[in-house]
């Protein structure tokens, strides 16, 4: 058997010598181009028109020097000559023997353009698949450098965007062109891979604000909300409802910061409510002690009960049975104040002026009790329109039916929030700001794709998350050599 030390090596040393060699001509052209440059802008008549063309030029010949150079240094990295490399390598697991001649990758995107890369392969068994050693190590996936799939990824996730609108930017920013099922086919594998450390970055950035709150001395309450929207659905443009949950850390009864999740559309939600319960079984597990009071902020839709019901009222970690009080959305609460005043044989004037008196007193002490009064007496006095009976039956069963999650005073006097103010706008941001623009139709893959990215955007763990998936992904952990 071969001894370990005398196995060739995929990868080479490069001298300094060699890379003063290799550089010197790009370095060189790279001088010539902006003096060149400088001098037509300098030595003729200076106008807006001159010096926008000035910068244009600028920034093209800088960026041919940066493609430039990115490809003459991925390039270096392999040794020329295939037979110096080993025979055979393993990777992941699987074993792969090497291929008698380099191939090249002629459209690998990177920030600064396509490049190529001429690189050895290895093919596992007589025609299984092939991998480029070198690309793996680089971090190379989908055709694209890690730089890159950022890059893609961020261009995918911001609002207003869209395929087209995303090509557009990443050429202004590459000044490449890349298409429609490339961007596609990076987003999903840039998904897949931050998907895996999407909660363990969130749970870090969650117990970084409730560590800030308890340093300052200060209260911290834990508030979770989720709701539901529609997505429209292709090809035929029916729509499916999807979900959004949040988490966030208020402290002396302000906001301090949110993580959020998104799921596509799934019945009854349950992977949603899957991760929200591991999300919050590993904050309260680990800085349990440092919450003063969990809050569940919701709506009375039918998941969202159903969650409080069969989850959260009876929430256990380690074996201790945690507290948490849930609280009726304050807005879908006053919606029924609206339908009641709407239902009131009552003048417009008058009808404002009850309603605002109503929604405010909702909010004092005894408040509940004292707007049934008031709504009480109305009806005894202005009747109920008959056209309008069974809206204001439903919005009276309704306040009655959730009256213990009512008790806004005494929740705003303890800093806990009131509204789930938080997750429709979580709503807004993910889904309606990205994927509910003209036109839009979404396969339900591309629409779990997109939400991970951007529920990991606005939790403000995206740096975080894609480095922990180039690290887990990196081949130089796993990738070894064995002799021919």
């Amino acid at each position: 058997m071969v001894n370990q030390s005398t196995l060739p090596t995929l990868f080479r040393a490069i001298a300094n010598v060699e890379i003063e060699a290799g550089l010197q001509p790009l370095l060189a052209f790279f001088a010539e181009s902006v003096q060149s440059l400088a001098a037509s802008f300098l030595q003729a008549k200076i106008t807006p028109v001159d010096t926008h063309r000035f910068e244009i030029e600028i920034e093209k010949t800088v960026r041919e020097f940066a493609r430039s150079l990115v490809e003459w240094c991925y390039g270096a990295v392999e040794t020329q000559e295939v037979e110096a490399m080993p025979g055979s390598i393993k990777f992941r697991d699987n074993s792969y023997r090497r291929m008698r001649t380099k191939t090249i990758h002629s459209q690998i995107l990177t920030i600064f353009g396509n490049i190529q890369l001429i690189r050895a392969t290895y093919r596992r068994g007589r025609a299984g698949k092939t991998i480029a050693p070198l690309e793996s190590s680089l971090g190379i996936q989908c055709g694209a450098s890690p730089a890159a799939q950022e890059m893609v990824g961020k261009q995918m996730a911001i609002a207003g965007s869209s395929q087209q609108r995303s090509a557009e930017a990443i050429e202004a920013r590459s000044g490449a062109k890349i298409g429609h099922e490339k961007i596609r086919t990076i987003v999903k594998e840039l998904a897949s891979d931050m998907e895996e450390h999407r909660q363990d970055c969130q749970l870090e950035q969650l117990q970084s604000w409730i560590d800030k709150a308890h340093s300052a001395g200060e209260k911290t309450v834990l508030s979770v909300s989720r709701d539901g929207i529609c997505i429209g659905i292709a090809p035929f443009g029916s729509f499916a409802v999807g979900s959004v949950a949040t988490l966030s850390v208020f402290s002396q009864g302000k906001r301090i910061g949110t993580v959020y999740l998104a799921r596509s559309p799934e019945e009854n939600q349950t992977t949603l409510s899957s991760q929200l319960t591991a999300l919050l079984t590993e904050v309260i597990r680990s800085r349990g002690d440092r919450l003063e009071q969990i809050a569940y902020v919701s709506d009375a839709g039918i998941v969202e009960t159903a969650y409080w019901h069969n989850v959260l009222s009876k929430f256990y970690v380690d074996g201790e049975r945690i507290s948490i009080e849930r609280t009726l959305d304050y807005y879908h609460a006053s919606l029924r104040l609206t339908a009641i005043a709407d239902s009131l044989k009552v003048s417009a004037k008058k009808r404002k002026k009850w309603l605002s008196s109503a929604r405010s007193l909702l909010k004092k002490e005894g408040g509940w009790g004292r707007v049934m009064r008031s709504i009480s007496k109305m009806k005894e006095l202005y009747k109920v329109k008959k056209s309008k009976t069974k809206a204001f039956n439903e919005a009276m069963t309704y306040l009655r039916k959730y009256r213990r999650y009512m008790n806004y005073a005494d929740k705003q006097a303890r800093g806990l929030p009131i509204g789930s103010g938080i997750v429709e706008s979580a709503c807004k941001q993910i889904v309606s700001e990205r994927m509910k623009l003209s036109g839009m139709r979404w396969k339900r893959a591309g629409i779990q794709d997109i939400m991970t990215l951007r529920s990991i955007l606005l939790s403000q763990t995206w740096e975080k998350t894609f480095r922990r998936s180039l690290l887990s992904n990196s081949p130089v952990e796993i990738l070894y050599a064995n002799a021919a």
